[in-house]
């Protein structure tokens, strides 16, 4: 399985491994789930934003239809 290598500050490694020990996980188990939720919430953020602003855009296109400039 691929892995990678990431460097913390003693102070993030004393945080993750406080961490793990109060969930009863490893650092690395603590760490592997924390970055998959973080991608996971972010790409369901950006596809909330990108539905939101595909819905704005055609609301905006069905009231300049039903309201043309002059109208306004």
């Amino acid at each position: 399985m691929p892995g990678i290598t990431i460097d913390f500050t003693e102070e993030e490694l004393a945080e993750l491994r406080a961490e793990a020990k109060e969930q009863g996980v490893s650092i690395k188990r603590l760490a592997h789930d924390i970055l998959t939720e973080g991608v996971v919430r972010r790409r369901q953020r950006q596809r909330f934003v990108e539905g939101a602003s595909k819905k704005a855009r055609g609301i905006m296109a069905d009231f300049d239809e039903r309201f043309p400039e002059g109208l306004r």
